[in-house]
């Protein structure tokens, strides 16, 4: 019989069903299966250590035919560094030997292999490698730069000018990590031309330079603003020590800004004025349908004594801003200096609104009755997708009121308190709290509520999959009387053995 040849888009659909350990052997089926495998393979390449696994990849990916492939890049620096120190602090026969180590797994080409006159090291060719290889990624659309400590010295910003030569066209996402102090020899490497999404990472540092001010006025917003007629999706964060302030207020208006996220301490070291930062929510409000807005504990200062906070001064500019936290469609942000201040930015986008996270703060029963009026009157579209919002207490009249006023809601996140927590798990010292939720329960069933998902967490902003035992035992009870649910935190539904004593006696 003769062969019958699929196409190629064919062959990529069945291949979306395999996994990867099952898609490998494949490769040499055929012309498609060849080109759909190396492109999962290199699609995505991560240099953040040196090992056997890093040196193959290297080495094939000085190949042309290879290195096109990639699509995402991601760089965490700090191993060249860690590499260099190490050298210094070691024998000459020992860096002699690593010499030797990277010749052999990377074989690298004689232009650029190890000189045994001492003038090269292990460190410097694993990093020119990587330029050689950088040098034939030429349609790299994100890709993302961990700095560290690493020293930026000629090698080093040559390895960086050779990312900006090799994508400056085709790159779409840049996310840079870096010291303060490095941001200037950085973003003097990183100028490409069609830059659409934008995230800038800063890091720890030990102490404030006197030029901070000035760095984050005349070299990072210039940077910024650089982009503003293409960039739709903008991340600023840090854990810096420095006054963001001078940052926000130099920003531009940006035209097609989307999406805007925002982390950093709410204090008057580290946003000392935040009417910057409202600015900016401000003069985009007409593009705008995502922000989200929180802070960064890694900033926290270590004194005695804690900065003054600038949360309530943010929230009432705000309040004062009529466009700002308008026509959104997700917003995450943890409540204002009021939960009433907090309801009347939330009706600016009562219309609009799809996915809310409030974080950080726990609801009483009526917080959440007004919360869930400020969306009732959306019956007809989807109204609410997401909600994710932390609780003082679950009841069963919570459910009610959720699955009845939003009954288009599909994902579910509730963060409750441990006291709520440990009143209706399993624990035998509290039966009769958990037989008084168990049963009433049970008359209940929720089968026109759309919910797919749900997650619950005890006392933890953090949306992770991880669930604890007893987080696990109650999403498994719930499961019970809301049908429709698929996932458990994003992740498929475990259905296990009965969670609480009364059912066992059922």
């Amino acid at each position: 019989m003769k062969h019958l040849a699929l196409p190629a888009d064919v062959w990529e659909c069945i291949a979306v069903f395999l996994p990867w350990r099952d898609l490998y052997p494949l490769i040499s089926v055929n012309r498609a299966l060849y080109h759909i495998v190396l492109d999962a393979r290199y699609r995505e390449i991560h240099w953040d250590k040196v090992d056997r696994f890093m040196t193959k990849t290297l080495v094939r990916l000085r190949t042309p035919s290879i290195a096109s492939r990639v699509r995402r890049l991601h760089i965490r620096a700090w191993f060249l560094e860690y590499l260099i120190r190490k050298e210094a602090l070691t024998p000459h026969s020992y860096v002699a030997s690593s010499q030797r180590w990277v010749t052999r797994y990377f074989r690298l080409p004689p232009r650029i292999a190890p000189s045994t006159g001492g003038k090269s090291s292990p460190a410097g060719d694993i990093l020119e490698s990587m330029t050689q290889a950088v040098r034939l990624m030429t349609h790299v659309t994100e890709y993302s730069f961990e700095w560290r400590d690493l020293s930026p010295t000629p090698r080093t910003v040559r390895f960086l000018s050779t990312a900006r030569a090799a994508f400056g066209v085709s790159l779409r996402k840049l996310t840079l990590h870096a010291q303060l102090d490095n941001f200037s020899t950085l973003l003097s490497t990183v100028d490409f031309e069609n830059l659409e999404e934008l995230e800038l990472f800063m890091d720890h540092d030990n102490v404030v330079s006197p030029r901070s001010a000035d760095l984050l006025r005349d070299t990072i917003a210039p940077f910024v603003n650089h982009f503003r007629r293409s960039i739709g999706s903008l991340l600023i964060s840090s854990a810096s020590k420095v006054d963001l302030s001078p940052l926000f207020e130099a920003l531009d208006q940006m035209p097609h800004l989307h999406k805007f996220v925002g982390r950093f301490a709410f204090d008057a070291a580290h946003l000392s004025d935040p009417r910057g930062l409202v600015k900016i929510l401000r003069t985009n409000s007409e593009t705008l349908t995502g922000v989200e807005i929180g802070w960064s504990f890694a900033a926290a200062s270590d004194e005695e004594h804690q900065p003054i906070s600038t949360w309530g001064a943010f929230s009432a500019a705000v309040v004062a801003e009529p466009s700002a936290l308008g026509n959104l469609r997700s917003l995450k942000i943890p409540v204002l200096q009021t939960f009433d201040v907090t309801l009347t930015c939330l009706r600016r986008s009562a219309n609009t609104l799809t996915s809310l996270c409030l974080v950080d703060n726990f609801l009483r029963e009526q917080d959440l009755v007004d919360l869930v009026q400020v969306f009732a009157h959306r019956p007809f579209d989807a109204g609410l997708q997401t909600l994710y919002i932390g609780l003082v207490e679950l009841t069963v009249e919570t459910l009610d009121l959720l699955a009845n006023q939003i009954p288009g809601l599909q994902s579910l996140g509730l963060v409750l308190t441990p006291a709520t927590v440990s009143a209706i798990s399993h624990r035998e010292s509290e039966y009769a709290s958990v037989s008084l939720f168990c049963e009433a329960l049970v008359g209940r069933s929720y089968t026109d509520w759309k919910l797919y998902n749900l997650g619950i967490w005890e006392k933890r902003f953090i949306d992770t999959p991880v669930s604890m035992s007893e987080e696990l035992r109650l999403m498994q009870h719930l499961l019970r009387c809301i049908p429709s649910l698929q996932t458990f935190k994003g992740q498929p539904k475990y259905v296990g053995s009965t969670c609480c004593a009364w059912s066992s006696n059922s």
